[in-house]
């Protein structure tokens, strides 16, 4: 994934699977929602579900509201090895679809 330049910090969370990544932002709502993850994208989730596993293997990094290590999504991640965050508050509000943010999950923040 190519790295853009880091401008302002807009979120901030817990790291539970280091790494960092650049992308666009995908919000996942509900299971309907995970079809629209596809290579290089960040998945943004309000929430864990088992369906969203599937959107985390096609995306190069996650984003959770709540959660934390042992959050089922978040394991998947975190064995796939991709960039994740948990507990970053208003994530799905603070980030629309398509916007580009980088991930920093080795400092726990998120860029835009």
């Amino acid at each position: 994934m190519k790295e853009d330049t880091v401008s302002t910090q807009i979120a901030a969370g817990i790291s539970v699977s280091p790494g960092r990544v650049t992308g666009p932002v995908k919000i996942v709502k509900n299971s309907g929602d995970v079809k629209k993850v596809s290579d290089g994208d960040i998945m943004v989730v309000s929430h864990s579900s088992p369906a969203f596993a599937i959107g985390v293997m096609n995306a190069a990094g996650l984003i959770c509201e709540g959660g934390g290590m042992l959050t089922h999504i978040c394991i998947v991640a975190k064995e796939l090895g991709i960039p994740c965050l948990a507990r970053v508050e208003k994530a799905t509000e603070l980030m629309g679809d398509n916007t580009t943010v980088t991930l920093d999950a080795d400092t726990g923040t998120v860029y835009g």
